[in-house]
């Protein structure tokens, strides 16, 4: 290095908070970005480090402020390429650190403009000092540096950056008359030179606080638009899954009514062959027992179709509502937190309408549909005053109202009994057999 004094020592410092927190001598440093070591304390972080350039007798020459991030094994980002060295040798000056005017690179006076933002700039507040520690660290010697006596005793001058120690601005009276006036313009130039410094150091850090603010605004307004985006096509998912639900609920019910037609039809050809059978001879009976047989085995058939189609509409329509509730959640907030949905609800004053055989249309607020939500059938047997299981028992009657009487063999009467259409007044055993089992039972 051109202008690096001859047997001078160079070292790095880590800084955080004003107080040098580790120090290792450059070949060191050089050995750990070269992925030999780890600093398991700076992990996932980005740290404030000083290249110093200490001279023989054990004064600071350079100081050169630089950031280097570690991942998340504390290793040294493998791409930093700052030369520091070079940065050192062609910086511009900085404060007097006891051994004349240090040189000094740093954001707010980086000679080579493309790495200014690699760098950052040094507190030169008053009791948070970062050339005060650099200097103690200095002084302190823990690297067990080798330094020379100076031939001529070099006095050691205080930082001179801090504008509230009146000591450092020359005063007319006491020992300040005694020097001399050359040494007061050579003070008074140091001063202002150190004051021109820190005022470049303070706009970089505010130019550097507005441009991270102006980047965290935009990257927040990035999320947003982002989950705008998620948010968007995710309702356009629900509304098509509703569409295809809709469609199906459609297709369904038009095959439950025409199932239904086709076991009334069925249930009175087997009323018209017991009538025959009752009145037949006993050349026809044969014949028309055959022809009964089939036809209860056909209508006992499409009433298990039709129970099973019965309860893939049920549950076709609970899956409506739910898929209906999820994209009402996604459009009126974005938001996944059900309970904050629902203040947005009960806000709006907004109020859900459903219907049930049994119980007619409900009205619920905002802070009942979630319980309906979770269990459509205990909600609606509540409002009837029944349990889920009566409330069941009665609906399947109520679409139904036939005998559910099961013989030994297996078969069911199926005779069409009178239709009960209050929940709370269904007795099951009784209201669901035709008069002959009641009685039998």
């Amino acid at each position: 290095m051109g202008n690096r004094e001859s047997g001078s020592h160079e070292a790095v410092f880590f800084l955080d908070e004003n107080q040098v927190t580790r120090h290792m001598l450059f070949s060191e440093f050089e050995a750990l970005l070269s992925g030999l070591g780890v600093l398991p304390d700076y992990a996932d972080e980005e740290a404030r480090v000083v290249y110093t350039i200490i001279s023989r007798t054990g004064k600071i020459q350079a100081l050169v402020f630089f950031m280097l991030y570690f991942d998340e094994d504390g290793r040294a980002d493998a791409s930093w390429n700052v030369p520091v060295e070079r940065l050192a040798e062609v910086s511009g000056p900085g404060p007097d650190l006891g051994g004349g005017p240090i040189r000094l690179a740093c954001r707010g006076q980086c000679s080579i403009n493309w790495h200014q933002n690699d760098l950052w700039d040094p507190d030169m507040t008053p009791g948070s000092n970062d050339f005060l520690s650099l200097r103690k660290a200095v002084e302190k010697n823990r690297l067990r540096l080798a330094f020379e006596k100076p031939e001529v005793e070099v006095p050691t001058l205080p930082v001179t950056s801090l504008p509230s120690e009146a000591d450092e601005v020359p005063v007319l009276g006491g020992k300040n008359e005694l020097a001399s006036g050359s040494e007061k313009r050579i003070k008074l130039a140091r001063l202002l030179k150190e004051q021109r410094l820190r005022i470049r150091t303070l706009e970089s850090n505010k130019e550097y606080a507005s441009d991270s603010s102006d980047r965290e605004q935009r990257i927040a307004l990035h999320a947003y638009k982002n989950e705008a985006q998620e948010q968007k096509q995710t309702i356009e998912q629900l509304k098509l899954q509703n569409e295809k639900l809709k469609a199906k609920l459609t297709s369904r019910n038009d095959q439950f009514i025409n199932l239904q037609d086709k076991v009334s039809g069925q249930a009175t050809l087997v009323s018209d062959l017991e009538e025959k059978l009752t009145n037949a001879s006993g050349s026809d009976r044969g014949r028309l027992e055959k022809q009964k047989m089939e036809a209860e085995i056909v209508l006992l058939t499409e009433q298990l179709d039709r129970k099973e189609i019965d309860l893939a509409y049920r549950d076709e329509r609970e899956e409506l509502l739910r898929s209906e509730l999820e994209e009402l959640s996604e459009s009126i907030g974005g938001n996944n937190d059900s309970s904050s949905v629902l203040e947005k609800l009960k806000a709006l004053e907004v109020v859900f309408v459903a219907y049930h055989p049994g119980v007619g249309h409900i009205t619920m607020t905002s802070l009942e549909i979630r319980d309906y939500a979770e269990c459509p059938n205990e909600f609606v047997a509540k409002k009837c005053f029944v349990t889920e299981a009566h409330y069941l028992s009665w609906l399947s009657h109520f679409e139904n109202p036939v005998c559910s009487h099961v013989s030994h063999t297996g078969q069911e009467c199926s005779q069409p009994v009178e239709k009960v259409n209050v929940p709370s007044e269904f007795e099951p055993g009784v209201n669901d057999l035709c008069e002959k089992h009641l009685v039998d039972g």
